[in-house]
Formats: structure tokens, C-alpha cells, sequence
């Protein structure tokens, strides 16, 4: 077995890996009992295939494909922060109307 072969091999291992572990956030994201665990599953599947764009750039060596996944990243994060800031005002304006 070649280096080539070998990291061929993991990647493949390494996507599959991926999508599996992407299968219980799923799940929580169309059953999760609150608005906040659906972000926070969201966040985890997106962040999954930010991990498998990774991957296949690394294993179609597409450079580019790095540049992208760094922009999505960003976008990603910067779009949980305003999401949460959202339901944080959201949270407190329900608490003070209840009282």
C-alpha cells in the first residue's frame, strides 16, 4: 500500500465517519423539545459538512475548496451568534411578559 492508496483510503473512511455521526443531530434537529437545541444541531450538521468539504478537498486536492470552507466557516459562526442573540432578547421579552 502506497501513501497515495492510504490517504485515499482514510478520506473515504473519514467522510463516511462524518456523515454518520451527522445522523443524531438530525434527529434532533426535527424532534429537539426547544428552539435552542435545533440552533445548536444545526450548527452541528453544517459544521459536519464543513468537515467533509475539508476532507475532499484534501482528497481531490482542491486548494480552492479551502478558501471556501474558510468563508463558509466564518458565515456559519457569525450566523449562530446572531441567532442566539436573537433568542436571548427573545427569552427575555417572554419572561418579562409573563411575570
Amino acid at each position: 500500500m502506497t501513501g497515495e492508496t492510504f490517504l485515499h483510503d482514510s478520506a473515504i473512511v473519514g467522510i463516511i465517519i462524518l456523515s454518520v455521526s451527522m445522523v443524531l443531530p438530525a434527529i434532533r434537529l426535527f424532534k429537539g423539545p426547544s428552539l435552542p437545541d435545533r440552533v445548536v444541531a444545526l450548527d452541528q450538521i453544517t459544521f459536519g459538512f464543513v468537515a467533509i468539504m475539508l476532507t475532499d478537498a484534501l482528497l481531490m486536492r482542491h486548494e480552492v475548496l479551502l478558501d471556501v470552507v474558510l468563508i463558509i466557516s466564518f458565515i456559519l459562526a457569525l450566523g449562530t451568534m446572531i441567532i442566539s442573540v436573537f433568542l436571548h432578547k427573545h427569552l427575555k421579552r417572554n419572561q418579562r411578559g409573563g411575570e
